[in-house]
């Protein structure tokens, strides 16, 4: 999402996963080998050999529980998503994760339609105060999730106001989310002034700079109340004449680089609680058409998509950091030739879920750009979203509300949606709140 863009459609009223033969047995075994017998150790040579092995225990203690921690985030990052049901009868997981997938289970059960429907859209909004449209979206609406632009926030103090506010009005605890990356995307320009943009930190070639960035921003957007973040980018620059404004937004040129570089930016934000998304997903580091406008066109082989635009997201979804993901509007026909990679089921459940083995929540670009609007309403982009398997859809004005959730319902009702999906999507969404505190588990849950 491009600053000029965003603050356009504000203006203009438009809101945003071998069989082995058996060896053949002789029909008589062969004689057992002959052992080989060591001298007896001298009681000096023991006493050696047990105060190293001790040293090496103590040693090993710090890198060895990293990377058990790192190999535990890896499997939950690779392992196909499983129903709260199943989770809750499983007699291997954790109380908490039991007591987690119940309690989402009970909120799941005790939901409208509706409630769940509105946990799955993103609001947009004008002005800088808790509006009846913004009161209607949050009340009446449901909204999971709000969005500020550059307009909703002229001043730190009328933030964190905002954010109380709504807060304090919602019945199941918000996102609130801005894309604060810096350089031209930089929506806390009147709190902050400049920040400096990815290609200026990846021109250091230093990823600490990166790290302190992501928790610069994390600090500054947590003490606002915001509590999502649409960053980093993890697209790979491979053309000069990439969109407009984008090359700014990139890290560098190298899949290497890209990963190490956003990876470092997004431990950085979420290390202050608040919660980064990877985008543009399938990559837009060889788009020379802006979505805002048009639909870019990705023409790479599978090859070459899988070693350059995929691989930060392989990367950084192995190592288990990755909570959200931001799908953007690409046409990608090495893989699917008719679908924009955001309403695309083989880019969003086979390619990204299965193949690249993300189970978090993924949320949409906006389902007004000129790539979508030139071929569908936003309600019906919002349905083909959802089929793809999107969670999040970004972003409607309260005016919108009314007809996307006609269309969700008329969808639904003729059986292209199942309630089984709705469930899924709002899983992964109240998963994600309890995870970063915006939800808490009651200590005394029981089933019932």
């Amino acid at each position: 999402m491009r600053e000029a863009s965003t603050e356009t459609r504000q203006k203009e009223g438009q809101a945003t996963a071998s069989g082995r033969q058996p060896r053949h047995r002789p029909s008589h075994p062969p004689a057992p080998r002959p052992r080989r017998r060591h001298a007896p150790y001298t009681r000096g040579q023991k006493l050696i050999i047990t105060l190293a092995l001790i040293v090496a225990v103590i040693a090993s203690l710090p890198i060895g529980a990293y990377l058990l921690m790192k190999q535990t985030a890896r499997q939950q990052a690779q392992t196909p998503i499983v129903s709260v049901s199943a989770i809750v009868a499983s007699p291997v997981v954790r109380d908490s994760e039991r007591r987690e997938a119940l309690f989402i289970d009970q909120m799941i059960a005790h939901m409208t339609l509706d409630e769940e429907l509105g946990q799955m859209l993103v609001g947009a909004f004008f002005g800088p105060s808790l509006s009846p449209d913004l009161q209607t979206m949050i009340i009446n609406d449901h909204v999971g999730a709000i969005i500020l632009y550059g307009g909703n926030m002229p001043s730190a103090a009328q933030v964190r106001a905002l954010d109380a506010a709504v807060q304090a009005h919602a019945n199941i605890p918000l996102f609130i989310s801005s894309d604060q990356e810096g350089g031209t995307v930089n929506r806390l320009l009147p709190i902050t002034g400049p920040r400096p943009s990815a290609e200026e930190i990846g021109a250091t070639n230093d990823p600490n700079k990166a790290m302190q960035q992501g928790v610069s921003d994390g600090q500054i957007l947590s003490g606002l109340g915001i509590n999502l973040n649409l960053a980093p980018v993890v697209d790979v620059q491979t053309v000069s004449d990439a969109v407009s404004a984008v090359p700014t937004r990139m890290y560098g040129t190298t899949p290497d680089k890209v990963t190490t570089f956003a990876g470092a930016y997004l431990d950085g934000l979420q290390s202050q609680g608040v919660i980064g998304a990877l985008k543009h997903w399938p990559g837009l580091g060889s788009a020379t058409t802006d979505p805002h406008a048009g639909l870019p066109v990705l023409n790479r082989s599978q090859a070459d998509l899988n070693q350059i635009d995929f691989a930060p997201y392989r990367a950084l979804i192995a190592q288990g950091d990755v909570d959200m993901i931001l799908t953007t509007h690409e046409l990608v026909p090495a893989y699917d030739p008719n679908l924009p990679a955001s309403l695309s089921p083989i880019m969003i459940n086979q390619v990204l879920r299965h193949d690249l083995g993300y189970q978090g929540v993924i949320i949409t670009d906006g389902l007004h750009m000129g790539a979508l609007s030139n071929r569908w309403t936003a309600a019906q982009a919002a349905v083909l979203a959802v089929m793809a398997g999107d969670d999040l859809l970004l972003s409607f004005q309260a005016s919108e509300m009314p007809g996307v959730f006609d269309a969700l319902h008329a969808a639904i009702n003729s059986g292209q949606i199942t309630k089984a999906r709705i469930d899924l999507s709002v899983e992964r969404i109240l998963a994600l709140k309890i995870k970063y505190g915006l939800i808490t588990v009651p200590a005394n849950l029981t089933q019932g």
